[in-house]
């Protein structure tokens, strides 16, 4: 059976313990490049603010000596550090972003140390993936000697029951936490360079956004394009464009070209394929609303910083409660329908919609007391 959100035993390792968090740290990263980088700040942020908590420092699993300025995390006053050089400093070592040295965590283990692995991706997908399709390695499993498994609840179910099994250790489903920290910082940004972020009710037609990775068949944009044909063959008059990013390595390719060929939208011209885009930057100048999909990946930080900004977000996550347009499942239809809903509502249901969006923001905000609590339990249990 697996052993999910367990409650701690007590408090039975030290109070305010010190915490190692597992970065990958090269030159040219950006924080918008991947979530992860989102996810360890948000979980540093969340612990270093906490009276409940000691040091917490990055262990750097990477090659860079310093911390990359498009990591943007210099102001977060939290040390990058080898993992060697704070052995005897650390009372837990959370691996997260990078794969830390087996022997550097088996040392730790005698110490008595706490060695909790975390995984914030789509672990499944990245096992199979990988290997199938000739992709660099993810995660490797290596043998490390793990006490416990922490896992976001959006992969409980293609993770969960895996993830015992291999690595012989409880997994706790932890909260998925989020803050507008980076957002903002972007915001004022492109606010200087005469751009506003956030949505402006009255615009018509719609500029349609697809920003999934498309990495993975766990968020791509076929059913958001399927999707937003459906809206543009009930409401032909209701869409400008049609922006697909992050697409440019399958624009090429006869499978993709052909799928997007049977779409009125691609067809009558009003569909593009962009590169990799930062989110604020590219809502702020080019999108009304976003449709997004996934598959067994319901959690995602797009979804947070879409609905931050009050844009119409059409989705298919069951973990977002009553924020954004809802539709089932792999329904593209009814993605169109949930799209036409938004396009002829959303302005008139714009304070209700901004409510419905700040409850499931504070809910996963690193100021949640409930977050906080979930994570110091496990540090110390």
């Amino acid at each position: 059976m697996t052993d999910i959100n367990e409650a701690a035993a007590g408090g039975t390792r030290k109070q305010r313990p010190a915490v190692g968090i597992s970065l990958f740290a090269r030159d040219g990263q950006a924080i918008w490049e991947n979530g992860i980088h989102q996810n360890i700040a948000f979980l540093a942020m969340m612990l270093k603010r906490s009276d409940r908590v000691g040091p917490v420092y990055f262990l750097n699993g990477g090659d860079a000596n310093a911390l990359p300025a498009g990591l943007e995390l210099d102001g977060l006053d939290i040390p990058l550090v080898k993992p060697a050089d704070v052995t005897h400093e650390l009372d837990v070592v959370i691996e997260m972003g990078a794969q830390l040295p087996v022997e550097w965590l088996r040392h730790m283990k005698a110490l008595g140390k706490k060695i909790a692995a975390f995984f914030c991706g789509h672990v499944y997908a990245g096992l199979c993936e990988t290997p199938m399709f000739g992709k660099p390695s993810g995660h490797v499993f290596n043998g490390a000697p793990f006490d416990e498994v922490w896992l976001l609840p959006q992969y409980d179910k293609t993770a969960a029951p895996m993830l015992q099994t291999i690595l012989r250790a409880p997994v706790h489903l932890m909260p998925h936490i989020w803050s507008p920290y980076f957002l903002e910082r972007r915001v004022a940004v492109i606010a200087g360079e005469g751009a506003t972020f956030g949505y402006q009710p009255g615009a018509r037609p719609w500029r349609l956004a697809m920003l999934e990775p498309n990495i993975s068949v766990a968020k791509s944009c076929h059913y958001p394009m399927l999707a937003c044909d459906a809206f543009y063959r009930a409401r032909p008059d209701a869409v400008q464009h049609m922006f697909v990013v992050n697409a440019m390595h399958m624009k090429e390719h006869p499978t993709f070209v052909h799928f997007a060929n049977s779409l009125d939208l691609v067809r009558q011209h009003k569909a593009t394929f962009e590169p990799r885009l930062d989110l604020p930057g590219f809502m702020a100048r080019h999108a009304d609303a976003v449709v997004s999909h996934h598959w067994e990946n319901g959690q995602n930080y797009l979804y947070y910083d879409v609905l931050y900004g009050g844009y119409p977000l059409i989705h298919n996550s069951t973990l977002i409660g009553d924020a954004g347009y809802y539709y089932p499942d792999f329904d593209s239809a009814a993605g169109g329908r949930a799209l036409l809903e938004a396009w002829l509502h959303h302005d008139e249901r714009l304070d209700d919609y901004r409510a419905k969006a700040g409850r499931l923001l504070q809910s996963v905000s690193i100021d949640n007391p409930a977050n906080l609590d979930a994570f110091v339990s496990r540090l110390v249990a």
